[in-house]
């Protein structure tokens, strides 16, 4: 009973629900590769071109990994209803698309992607293609992707799983923040953010002129 306890001890200050921080990690990286595999691979197939999607430098996409993650800790309780899975999955993909472009244009005045040209999109930035998309692949991370990652995981030494979990997501922080200051844009990665409908900029020196010719 001691050891229990003591082993219960040390694993619970690692753990977010049943995945240990180790888990997490290696599933966010796992998600996100794959979201870099999944853009690079369609956009090769569609376009003919082999660019390095997304805003980082390296192989990975963030914000398929946050997805990924959020599939697997809020859906997984709904496993026993995949529809209901595939609803939420969508609603928070979508979610989660919506507010990255939207910092991005904000930020870096660029787009990353545009469904301009998608049905029910908004601001090109989100579509209902896209959001069922999605959807089916929230289904694939809870159902397939995450039993089998884990499953994987929890075959290694935990130390070597730990040290690389480590390294790789030193290797991502190191990337993310480097891309923030210097984002990867250029042929085939990046939109240009059209100027938006009715908005002009007015320089200073046009103002004054507009001023001096007011009526006195």
């Amino acid at each position: 009973m001691t050891a229990v306890s003591r082993s219960v001890h040390r694993v619970r200050p690692y753990t977010v629900g049943r995945y240990t921080i180790r888990e997490l990690a290696g599933l966010f990286l796992a998600f996100s590769a794959a979201g870099w595999l999944w853009e690079v691979g369609l956009h090769m197939l569609l376009d003919g071109e082999l660019v390095n999607r997304g805003t980082l430098l390296g192989p990975w996409l963030p914000i398929y990994g946050v997805g990924g993650l959020l599939s697997v800790l809020l859906l997984e309780r709904f496993a026993a209803q995949p529809i209901l899975v595939f609803a939420l999955g969508a609603m928070v993909s979508t979610a989660i698309e919506f507010a990255t472009g939207k910092y991005l244009l904000v930020v870096y005045g660029l787009r990353w992607w545009d469904y301009s040209g998608y049905p029910l999109n908004v601001d090109g930035l989100v579509s209902l293609p896209t959001a069922l998309v999605f959807g089916l692949g929230c289904c694939a991370a809870v159902y397939l992707a995450a039993p089998l990652l884990l499953r994987m995981f929890r075959r290694l030494p935990h130390e070597a799983f730990g040290l690389l979990c480590a390294l790789l997501i030193g290797l991502f922080a190191l990337d993310f923040c480097v891309s923030t200051l210097h984002p990867n844009t250029g042929q085939g990665v990046v939109i240009r953010a059209p100027e938006q409908s009715g908005m002009q900029v007015i320089e200073p020196a046009r103002i004054e002129t507009l001023l001096h010719n007011l009526p006195k």
